[in-house]
């Protein structure tokens, strides 16, 4: 659906080499991300997933005073909580609603419908968050391996949503599969092998963003339902990192 997300003919040929590449290409990709901890090369952030007794798994962020905790149902629903200073921001998914307090005020948006009225109320909690903006700004230092592991790859959907309630949709757009890597870029070729945990959860990401892009060129015209592609893209990449997680049966620890 929408366009394909591949480099040009000439990689699929021939066809033995092509599925070689598929896979060769695919492993730096698939070792990123099986890390389950990982101290950031650039900024020093201390990033780690652990799965929680009761249930969902927990990705989090320490660094310098910003403390970053977001634990993921399996249905997509989730839990963020950022601090830093005395600044407090909670983000709650349940269902198709997004719920964000801070310093006593809240405001929920509706995720699958158009709902401008409750994107200008979030974005007035979220004004000054000094929170928001530490995560940020630390979120774009993260080297590609951080970005890439298995926490930072929860961390970084939180960084989207965060980027699209304040006004930065275009922040959506660094995330393009073939932007990331030759891996996402030669992904499309017929795979010779059977499939696995990861090329499952690739090829559920490389969809995502096809639909994505065809969801926001047939709503152009209509006000607020481009953020309802982007929320829906958000859940379907965040279902997928879930999946891959559980499929993999890393060793995490219960926390």
């Amino acid at each position: 659906m929408g366009w394909v997300l591949t480099a040009s003919g000439s990689l699929a040929s021939p066809h033995e080499m092509g599925g070689a590449l598929s896979v060769n290409l695919a492993q730096p990709e698939q070792r990123r991300i099986e890390r389950l901890e990982i101290v950031d090369a650039s900024s020093g952030a201390d990033l780690r997933l652990c799965r929680r007794k009761a249930g969902g798994l927990q990705a989090t962020l320490v660094w310098m005073d910003l403390d970053v905790a977001k634990v993921v149902q399996a249905n997509g629903d989730f839990h963020a909580r950022l601090a830093a200073r005395q600044d407090v921001l909670v983000l709650v998914r349940t269902g198709p609603r997004l719920r964000v307090t801070r310093n006593g005020q809240t405001a929920v948006v509706s995720m699958d419908r158009a709902d401008e009225d409750g994107l200008d109320l979030v974005q007035a909690v979220l004004a000054g968050s000094h929170a928001a903006r530490a995560f940020r700004a630390v979120h774009r230092q993260l080297t590609d391996d951080a970005r890439a592991s298995a926490p930072g790859v929860a961390l970084d959907s939180l960084d989207a949503l965060l980027a699209l309630l304040q006004g930065e949709p275009a922040a959506l757009d660094r995330r393009a599969p073939d932007a990331r890597s030759a891996a996402w870029r030669v992904s499309r070729i017929v795979r010779r092998t059977e499939p696995t945990c990861y090329s499952a959860y690739e090829a559920e990401v490389i969809s995502a963003w096809d639909d994505y892009s065809q969801c926001i060129y047939d709503v152009r015209w209509f006000p607020g339902m481009q953020e309802v592609c982007a929320f829906t893209w958000l859940l379907r990449v965040e279902s997928a990192w879930f999946r891959f997680i559980a499929c993999s049966s890393f060793p995490l620890k219960v926390q």
